[in-house]
C-alpha cells in the first residue's frame, strides 16, 4: 500500500471545503498524513476545522513554528502532532512515498 502525504499551507478558512475535498479525491485507499504549514496550522487549533480534516487521513502533523507565530503553544487539537523542521524533512524524504501540496 501506498501512502500519501499531504501538505496544507492556507488557512481553513480561506477555502474549507477545498483542503478536504482535494484530500478525499486523491488519497483513495492509501494511507495518507497530512502536514500543516503557515496559516493551515490553524487546523490544529480548531476542533471544528480538525474535526473535519482528521477522517481523511490517519496522521495529521504541525509545524511547532509556525503555530508559535500564530499564538498557539500547547493549545492543539488532541491527535495533532507538533513537529519541527527535521521532522517535517523526514516525513517527506522517508516516510511517505508521495508528497502532494493542496493549494
Amino acid at each position: 500500500m501506498a501512502s500519501k502525504l499531504f501538505i496544507l499551507m492556507r488557512s481553513p478558512w480561506e477555502c474549507p471545503c477545498c483542503h478536504m475535498d482535494m484530500i478525499q479525491n486523491v488519497k483513495g485507499e492509501d494511507k495518507a498524513g497530512v502536514l500543516l504549514f503557515e496559516d493551515a496550522v490553524y487546523f490544529a487549533a480548531s476542533p471544528e476545522m480538525a474535526a473535519n480534516l482528521s477522517p481523511l487521513v490517519d496522521e495529521v502533523y504541525a509545524l511547532g513554528d509556525d503555530l508559535e507565530a500564530r499564538g498557539f503553544n500547547d493549545d492543539l487539537v488532541k491527535g495533532i502532532e507538533m513537529i519541527d523542521y527535521p521532522r517535517a524533512v523526514d516525513l517527506i524524504m522517508e516516510e511517505y512515498d508521495q508528497t502532494i501540496t493542496v493549494w
